[in-house]
């Protein structure tokens, strides 16, 4: 028998052989069985019908994409963050669903897909005034693309024959900030450190995303092996709640992959920093005055204060992951290491994303040359 067929003999001595042809909306398996007097013969049937991908739906009523869309959102929950699943049910319901949702799947074919895609890209915008970008309708095309083959796999429909547009993304060089802007930044944050300077330091010297230091609180921080462990981010998710009054709110939330949780050693230019802010701060997190987490928009707000008080140009705080990954380059950090510190799954993501070569570096490593 082929791997991975159902089959087994019955009590009545028949043979049985099961088959998926679909789920039910609570999303258990829908089986077909066909029967046989033989092992053989009923493993026949079961390749003819594979093979022919032509498995009998007429007792299957036809989807709309709408209805596999949200189908392949509860298939997906367990492995999508909050902050991912508010993210692509916000992009099905403002301009997939809209576009594509009311369509049996009979009728979406690539070119329908394409022609979709191609509009977005050009006229996409909610308010009609412009275009999306590539980047964003390139998420469109990979949700779609994963729906459409849940819709296969699941046998809703057959497999798309032609490949979905996937706009290319112009790489824009990575900014960072200059070692005279650090040192600048470094010198307000000693004459007027508090807990947004420390968690800006903080940045700078281990690379945390703005969420990751917005989670941390001290239970998060081994002061005694001196590390910090980060097993938290801010995320901001749909709020199910019909009493809250309002459609999405923050939480607590475990980092997006096994990689971004980490332990982080912390070095020794910030340790007195954080012991004084240890005996200081009564809030249980951080980087916060109060008994309850600071919004990382907020937090960027007293960011970008302090960069106008010290005369710097304003810089999204992600800047400061930038420049530490490209500092720990430029110290001559393996990548590896570095990929581990930055919570990466992947070198080559470490270098394709967010290694920055410098002028200065380039100029040196050309300098090389004169032998």
């Amino acid at each position: 028998m082929k791997k991975g067929l159902n089959i087994h003999k019955r009590s009545d001595g028949r043979w049985e052989g099961r088959y998926k042809v679909g789920i039910y909306d609570n999303g258990s398996a829908k089986y077909a069985s066909i029967y046989g007097k033989t092992r053989s013969e009923v493993t026949s049937k079961l390749l003819e019908i594979i093979a022919s991908n032509s498995e009998p739906q007429s007792h299957v009523q036809e989807k709309t994409f709408s209805e596999i869309l949200q189908l392949w959102l509860n298939n997906n929950k367990l492995r999508q963050k909050g902050a991912t699943e508010h993210k692509y049910k916000t992009m099905i319901e403002q301009h997939i669903e809209p576009g594509l949702g009311a369509l049996k799947l009979s009728l979406i074919d690539s070119l329908t897909i394409n022609t979709f895609l191609l509009e977005q890209l050009n006229s996409g915008r909610l308010d009609k005034n412009g275009k999306l970008s590539p980047s964003y309708v390139r998420t469109m095309s990979l949700i779609i693309q994963s729906a459409m083959q849940f819709a296969a796999d699941e046998c809703y429909c057959k497999p798309l024959k032609t490949a979905i547009f996937r706009p290319p993304i112009n790489k824009r060089e990575l900014q960072i900030i200059s070692k005279q802007e650090q040192r600048t930044l470094e010198r307000y944050i000693e004459l007027h450190w508090d807990t947004t300077c420390v968690g800006i330091l903080m940045s700078l010297y281990t690379g945390l995303r703005i969420g990751e230091v917005c989670a941390l609180s001290w239970e998060d921080i081994d002061l005694e092996k001196k590390i910090i462990k980060i097993r938290h981010t801010i995320a901001r998710v749909r709020c199910t709640n019909a009493d809250c009054g309002i459609s999405t709110k923050l939480i607590i939330d475990s980092p997006k992959t096994i990689a971004s949780a980490r332990e982080i050693p912390i070095p020794s230019i910030l340790v007195p920093y954080i012991l004084k802010l240890r005996h200081l701060n009564s809030s249980s997190y951080v980087v916060s005055d109060s008994n309850d987490f600071v919004s990382p928009r907020t937090y960027e707000y007293r960011f970008h204060r302090i960069l106008e008080k010290c005369g710097l140009r304003k810089i999204n705080y992600h800047v400061l992951r930038h420049t530490f990954a490209t500092r720990c380059i430029e110290a001559g950090m393996d990548v590896k290491t570095l990929s581990e510190l930055l919570g990466h799954s992947s070198v080559s993501f470490t270098l394709n994303t967010y290694v920055h070569s410098s002028m200065e570096t380039k100029r040196q490593q050309l300098e090389l040359l004169n032998v």
